[in-house]
């Protein structure tokens, strides 16, 4: 227990005597870190002294000194007083001369008088500068060096220094080499750069700024090529906007672009697009809108089908050749090369179709699709195909040629469908239910006051102004089913002309009434002439369809000719009955002739001489008659 007792003793002892030991050195530990403190202060106190020290007697002594690194005029002042700087100044104006060196080393030297220089130097005039100098400032100044410029010490008379620098080979040289700025161009798939050009094209009114500050400076020459008097590029190959444009170009070039027509794909090859693509002169992205324009052109001549012609398959059996009209593809120029252009800055890969003007059905096979209205001009009829089926017909009356209305052929797109629409015109303000224009002002419509439709009708004062006539039941049907932009085939075919039924019914009558006509007697006249009003009262067509025609021209001619013979045959009695009456009385006048026979002879020569020619010819004792007339003269 003693043991263990001392033992513990003497461990406390020893942790007594630890931690004695430990707050001492932590007390020196503070006692130098004090020390070390107040001894950095002292030290920093001492060196802000000091450079206070400097920096109040620089101050002090700039006051009547140039600032380090500064210039008067061109000349080196630094910690130059007054008087020194006067010195410099006078030296280096003494017989000052400026040398303008081009770009291939050729000097012209100027001297004070081709500058128009005065230089007037004086204490006075350098102290002045120096009283506006704020001395304290020599810190600020040994990195923004002062350069002072008084006209009052130098200056040049600028007239006479115009007159000079206009005279200088370098303004006068009539071919000088042209700047150039960097340009950017499409090589083997990508955009390049090609170095700008230093030339030795100059700018007057800077040189004239270069050449009067070199002047005023006092400076001894003025090299054109390094000191910039010449036309400085704007862009350079390291130029930002250059390298940034480049950057652009090439992500531009890269944009794939393909055309889905149809079943067809048309892509813009790279060079194309990069055919396109160049700077403006602020190195933006420009487009040479021309060219575009001409990938375009190609483009409308391979895939338009607008105005030109169509082959359609008639209701009857034949293929024609429709002409051209409003109806087909037709790319918009500029509205595609506009969309070219922001598919390009998009900078993503587009599949698309043409932006088009007028659009069609179907870019494959007809473009007009197997949904249209066909009108057969010749045979005057409509028929309405909704998805290969003709789904309804009907006969039709269109323009009068005969009076400049006719109605021309041609692939068309109806422009608009209008219910109850007013149609106006010169002479005639018309209200029809369906109205469906498809050629400016020619139209679909109903036309009820049409007697009838179809056959010749359009041509023999019946037809329309140019529209195309229907019955109001078709005119409603082909409204339901079309709209804008449906397409209408309108086309001739031989050989399918018809009649409407009213000129056939007028036509059988016709025939009718020739046939009533029967043997010709001279009771005919009457059914004759019914006849022949019932032929004259027929249109071209309805004579047309008259095949009994020769039998009333024939009877016309055997009536004719009945009548003739009786009338023949009256004239053959009346010249007899005639005859007979002289015959009488040249008997009465006797034999022999004496001079009581004159009254008598008188008489009977009288009444001959009255007679027709075939009543004479009838007198058959004429030559006693002569001889009479003979005898009596005799006496």
């Amino acid at each position: 227990m003693l043991k263990l007792f001392s033992k513990k003793n003497e461990e406390a002892d020893t942790a007594v005597t630890t931690e004695a030991a430990t707050s001492s050195e932590a007390a020196e530990e503070t006692e130098a870190k004090k020390f070390n403190t107040k001894k950095i202060a002292i030290i920093c106190g001492s060196v802000a002294g000091a450079l206070l020290v400097v920096f109040v007697g620089f101050g002090i002594f700039f006051q009547s000194h140039f600032f380090f690194r500064s210039t008067v005029n061109g000349v080196s002042s630094s910690a130059a007083s007054a008087s020194a700087i006067k010195g410099r100044l006078e030296d280096a104006a003494k017989g000052y001369e400026l040398a303008i060196v081009d770009d291939k080393g050729k000097k012209q030297v100027l001297s004070s008088e081709d500058l128009g220089l005065q230089i007037d130097i004086s204490e006075k005039k350098i102290n002045a500068l120096l009283e506006e100098q704020n001395g304290f400032l020599w810190v600020y100044r040994l990195f923004v060096p002062a350069k002072y410029m008084d006209d009052a010490i130098v200056s040049c008379d600028t007239k006479t220094l115009e007159r000079t620098v206009k005279k200088l080979d370098c303004v006068t040289d009539k071919n000088p080499k042209l700047t150039e700025n960097a340009k950017v161009s499409y090589q083997d798939g990508t955009f390049v750069v090609t170095k700008e050009v230093y030339g030795t094209e100059v700018e007057p009114e800077l040189l004239m700024k270069k050449v009067k500050k070199a002047a005023l400076s006092l400076q001894k020459s003025l090299d054109l090529k390094k000191d910039k008097c010449y036309k400085q590029p704007k862009y350079t190959e390291d130029s930002k906007e250059v390298k940034e444009l480049v950057k652009v170009l090439n992500g531009y070039v890269d944009t794939k672009i393909t055309y889905q027509v149809g079943s067809a794909t048309e892509s813009v090859p790279k060079e194309t697009i990069g055919s396109w693509l160049s700077a403006d002169d602020q190195m933006q992205p420009a487009f040479d809108a021309e060219k575009m324009k001409e990938f375009v052109s190609t483009m409308s001549k391979k895939y338009d089908t607008y105005g030109q012609p169509k082959q359609l398959a008639t209701q009857y059996g034949t293929t024609v050749t429709v002409p051209g009209g409003n109806y087909g593809w037709r790319i918009d120029k500029d509205g595609e090369v506009a969309q070219l252009q922001e598919d390009i800055k998009a900078g993503k890969d587009v599949n698309r179709d043409f932006v088009y003007q007028y659009t069609a059905a179907s870019h494959d096979g007809n473009d007009y699709g197997n949904s249209y209205v066909e009108i057969n001009r010749t045979a005057q009829h409509v028929y309405l195909v909704i998805n290969g089926s003709c789904v309804m017909d009907t006969p039709c009356v269109t323009g009068n040629p005969n009076n400049g209305h006719v109605t021309p052929c041609g692939a068309f797109r109806i422009t608009y469908c209008e219910r109850n629409a007013i149609l106006r015109g010169p002479n005639y303000r018309t209200p029809v239910a369906y109205w469906m224009p498809f050629n400016g002002d020619i139209g679909l419509h109903d036309a009820t006051w049409q007697k009838s439709f179809g056959g010749q009708r359009y041509r023999e004062g019946y037809g329309s102004h140019g529209c195309v006539n229907l019955p109001l039941s078709a005119a409603g049907t082909i409204f339901s089913y079309v709209q804008a932009g449906f397409p209408v085939l309108m086309y001739d075919l031989g050989g399918t002309e018809t009649v409407d039924s009213l000129t056939q019914k007028q036509a059988d009558d016709c025939k009718n009434a020739i046939n009533a006509i029967g043997s010709v007697t001279t009771e005919s006249g009457a059914a004759i002439s019914a006849a022949r009003g019932a032929y004259d009262g027929l249109t071209d067509s309805g004579k047309a369809l008259v095949d009994n025609y020769q039998v009333l021209v024939d009877a016309e001619a055997s009536y004719a000719n009945i009548w003739a013979q009786v009338a023949a045959q009256q004239a053959e009695a009346e010249a007899q009955n005639q005859a007979n009456v002289v015959i009488a009385l040249i008997d009465q006048i006797g034999t022999p002739v004496t001079a009581d026979s004159k009254a008598k002879v008188d008489a009977a020569q009288n009444a001959y001489n009255a007679l027709s020619d075939a009543a004479k010819a009838k007198v058959t004792n004429k030559a006693t008659l002569d001889a009479a007339v003979a005898a009596l003269n005799a006496l």
